[in-house]
């Protein structure tokens, strides 16, 4: 490192870098599994922005490549966002100093409880539903109640995909569903209403994934170009701003962009 360069303008690239080679993976042993073509995770650990596509790309690259070693992902993206913006090929952060990136996700430790206290938690909690079972049992039984109005469409939406995925059903057919990316696009598509297939990845151009064994699919996409496919349907998907799209054996249609993660 020179010495005019300020030792926290390469904490994003050092930081992927030495961990790593903390795990012993090589370049392309990272690509295989990310899908993050070599030269674009080189410049990561260089931080080479000028080699790397948009912003909105670098911040997937920087999440993707993160949580493959064990990293926060989202702070690396984060952190990324709080120096530069959208302006990365500048070479000039946007703001001060960045604090100190953690190396790994750090979560709360649960508190310690003796197995006494859990074996008398657990008898407590027997006794207390025996009492409700026998208090329960001698009134009349109370008829099932059944949501009506705004209640049961509420409760019916909560049952399928957040706000724009189709939910399993019995009816319907399998069918399989086929992306071919033209240009690098950030992907997330869910099956069955909750079962993420691919989960908030960078697509680079001439990548193609497919799936089969779902009635149905829901796609959101940020800009950038792709075919989308489900059974005997195809979407020719190129635009500007990120969008949604729900497919099963009856097409494809337009649905709801649900946001860059995957639930």
């Amino acid at each position: 490192m020179s010495p005019d360069v300020p030792p926290s303008r390469t904490a994003i690239g050092a930081t992927l870098r030495d961990a790593r080679r903390r795990y012993g993976l090589e370049v392309r042993e990272v690509e295989e599994r990310t899908k993050i073509r070599a030269r674009y995770i080189r410049a990561l650990e260089n931080e080479d922005w000028e080699t790397l596509p948009a912003p909105a790309y670098i911040r997937g690259f920087l999440r993707t490549y993160g949580q493959l070693l064990g990293l926060d992902g989202e702070m690396l993206a984060d952190e990324f966002r709080r120096r530069y913006g959208d302006g990365p090929g500048t070479g000039t952060p946007t703001s001060g100093p960045p604090e100190p990136l953690l190396s790994e996700r750090r979560r709360p430790s649960a508190p310690r409880f003796s197995r006494g206290v859990w074996i008398i938690g657990i008898v407590a909690g027997i006794i207390v539903l025996l009492l409700l079972l026998s208090l329960l049992g001698g009134g009349d039984e109370a008829p099932p109640t059944t949501p009506t109005g705004a209640k049961a469409g509420k409760q019916a939406k909560g049952k399928g995909h957040k706000g724009g995925g189709k939910e399993e059903s019995s009816g319907g057919e399998k069918v399989k569903a086929v992306l071919k990316a033209a240009t690098d696009t950030e992907v997330c598509l869910v099956a069955g209403g909750d079962e993420p297939l691919i989960d908030s990845q960078v697509m680079l151009g001439g990548d193609k994934e497919s799936f089969d064994g779902y009635k149905n699919y829901h796609l959101d996409v940020g800009p950038g170009k792709i075919t989308f496919v489900v059974g005997d349907a195809k979407e020719e998907i190129d635009g500007t701003e990120p969008a949604g799209y729900d497919g099963d054996s009856g097409g494809i249609s337009a649905g709801t962009y649900e946001g860059p993660e995957c639930p």
